[in-house]
């Protein structure tokens, strides 16, 4: 991969952090600034919890920032092309009942404590989009080529094919 020097710039994470997101299943989008000059943001980062929330249980929690910031990262890679990609999000929060009865995960997932979400990009490989994910080194990136997704979290540096 070869990134652009506005991603590797040292001034690209002082910049206003701003994602751009859909929800797969409520097909709600939003494109929200959740944080600027150092302080959250709060109404575009509640909005953002809430678009993450748990779709079956209707629950939302305050998400982890740096789970989001991982997002706002795979997209300033993009807008430095002149792209402006829509993440769309299959799964954020989910509550000790949902992730009991979601197949594959994992008992101590952290989408239950909000710091992680499955997420796809129109037009984007899945392999591509985990490779991104992995550069970012915020945490864990799980790529499931079957499914056509990516995990990504706010805990430990690794990476799984699932």
């Amino acid at each position: 991969m070869i990134f652009p020097p506005s991603v590797l710039a040292n001034d690209f994470w002082q910049r206003p952090r701003s994602l751009y997101l859909r929800r797969s299943g409520t097909n709600e989008i939003i494109r929200e600034t959740y944080w600027a000059d150092g302080v959250i943001l709060t109404p575009g980062y509640k909005k953002i919890c809430h678009l993450l929330r748990d779709t079956r249980a209707n629950v939302s929690t305050d998400m982890s920032m740096r789970l989001l910031d991982i997002l706002s990262g795979i997209q300033g890679w993009f807008r430095s092309y002149k792209q402006d990609r829509l993440i769309i999000v299959t799964s954020g929060l989910r509550i000790e009942t949902t992730n009991a009865n979601t197949e594959g995960a994992a008992k101590n997932s952290r989408h239950k404590t909000g710091g992680a979400a499955d997420i796809t990009i129109p037009d984007v490989p899945a392999d591509y989009l985990a490779k991104l994910g992995l550069y970012l080194q915020g945490g864990g990136v799980g790529w499931y080529p079957s499914r056509h997704f990516v995990h990504v979290d706010d805990w430990r540096q690794r990476f799984w094919k699932g």
